[in-house]
């Protein structure tokens, strides 16, 4: 016996049952790529939302989308705020929160900052170039773990990637680095920052790490 009989229960079932909710998760919907498409397009502001519970929606501009990831130019306060790559996946809606007309766009265009332009080309297709170009353009990234910890991430420099996981130089709230790495599985990542105010800041007092 290799553990208890839960009554109702069958370990192949819970597996198959597991194995379907995951597909599920990871199965992306094409009326949000359709969506995600056009806003990159218009160029339109938007709200997008996500699945993960206890996590708030993400309102800016689409800069680019693909199965895999979808890059957000994040604004808040008629104020741009570095970029987002989302787990498209995880992608629910994709609500528009104004046109050309709207006051953000046209403060944003008195201010030469709309259309909004990354300042790098950031890889959307797969999870090691997104971060290894991320990391090396920006020199600090946010990884964000919502699935497991919604209100919390972890910002460093990326030192490793490996096929499957990403290690982090991770720098505190005082701008000082850590001594050691961490790694983060991809699995586990559901959004990644860069280019913001915050991680700027940190990065200009926190200076190279040894």
């Amino acid at each position: 016996m290799t553990g208890p009989i839960v009554p109702g229960h069958h370990p192949r079932m819970a597996k198959a049952r597991e194995v379907k909710k995951a597909e599920r998760e990871t199965a992306v919907d094409d009326g949000v790529l359709r969506r995600l498409d056009k806003a990159v397009t218009t160029g339109r502001l938007v709200r997008v939302h996500r699945s993960i519970p206890q996590v708030e929606w993400i309102e800016g501009f689409v800069i680019g989308a693909s199965a895999e990831w979808t890059l957000i130019a994040r604004c808040s306060d008629i104020q741009l705020d570095g970029w987002s790559a989302l787990r498209t996946a995880d992608i629910t809606k994709v609500r528009r929160q104004g046109d050309e007309t709207c006051l953000t766009i046209r403060a944003l265009r008195r201010r030469g900052q709309w259309p909004v332009r990354v300042p790098a080309a950031i890889p959307l297709e797969e999870s090691t170039a997104l971060l290894k170009t991320a990391g090396s353009e920006f020199g600090l990234i946010s990884v964000h773990r919502e699935r497991q910890v919604p209100d919390a991430c972890w910002i460093g420099a990326v030192t490793r990637l490996r096929p499957r996981s990403v290690r982090l130089r991770e720098v505190d709230t005082g701008a000082r680095w850590h001594a050691d790495d961490t790694t983060f599985r991809f699995r586990d990542i559901t959004r990644v920052d860069f280019g913001g105010r915050y991680e700027t800041t940190l990065r200009e007092f926190a200076g190279p790490y040894n």
